[in-house]
């Protein structure tokens, strides 16, 4: 009989692996909060709306720095290409999603050392290494959820999951419903809560939930995996 527990949220081969993955999405709301209310109004997740932001920048709207875009893009396929690496050397999806982690929490615990060494200010030295080392960090996360391929959950991009949502609710599944709400809801609750701690706490506290999420995002990996998982490799 099809394991139908709610958790899944995908087919059941994947096991746990979405909850794991919506955590990362509630992470690439956060730091999208910080990175365009604090680090020079640009995204260093959502590459979508960081194109349009240059396209702002390069038309001269003097809101928008056109070095900063330029260095979270360019952090950003930089850290594509070294998720790209971690998946050519890792093949199993487990493992790949705790080194990944791993990865994106020493690029985040250096940002967060200097926006707190360095407070913010829109293309300062400081700033745009912040925002270089955000846009790698997201780069290796989504190249990575990239591979491990739960449908709809590749913890960045939310637009064919609410496109899923209307066009297909003739014909999708119950579980695929959820699983697209669940994507956009999340996304949606991280950049909310990264925006009030942002504005009430500061940047350098928005990081440190980060950093917590990713810790239980790699423990839970690796607790699983010493387990022995529940998702197919």
């Amino acid at each position: 009989m099809p394991d139908r527990r709610w958790w899944h949220l995908a087919e059941p081969r994947h096991g746990s692996l979405p909850l794991l993955l919506l955590l990362l999405t509630f992470v690439t709301g956060v730091i999208d909060a910080v990175s365009l209310l604090a680090l020079g109004r640009i995204f260093v997740a959502n590459m979508t709306g960081n194109v349009v932001v240059t396209g702002f920048a390069l038309a001269g709207v003097p809101e928008f720095s056109l070095l900063t875009s330029f260095v979270a893009l360019g952090g950003f396929l930089v850290g594509a290409a070294a998720g790209g690496f971690l998946v050519d050397r890792l093949t199993t999806r487990g493992p790949l999603l705790r080194a990944a982690v791993g990865v994106e929490w020493v690029l985040l615990a250096c940002c967060l050392t200097l926006v707190v060494l360095s407070p913010p200010t829109t293309d300062s030295g400081p700033t745009v290494a912040a925002v270089a080392l955000a846009a790698l960090a997201m780069g290796v996360q989504n190249a990575v959820a990239r591979r491990i391929a739960v449908p709809d959950l590749n913890t960045s991009v939310i637009s064919m999951s609410m496109t899923g949502l209307a066009a297909d609710h003739r014909h999708s599944t119950r579980v695929a419903a959820v699983r697209r709400l669940c994507a956009v809801t999340t996304l949606l609750l991280g950049a909310t809560v990264g925006a009030v701690i942002v504005r009430t706490a500061g940047p350098a506290a928005a990081l440190g939930l980060i950093l917590a999420l990713l810790a239980a995002v790699g423990l839970g990996a690796h607790l699983l995996l010493r387990r022995g998982p529940d998702w197919e490799e």
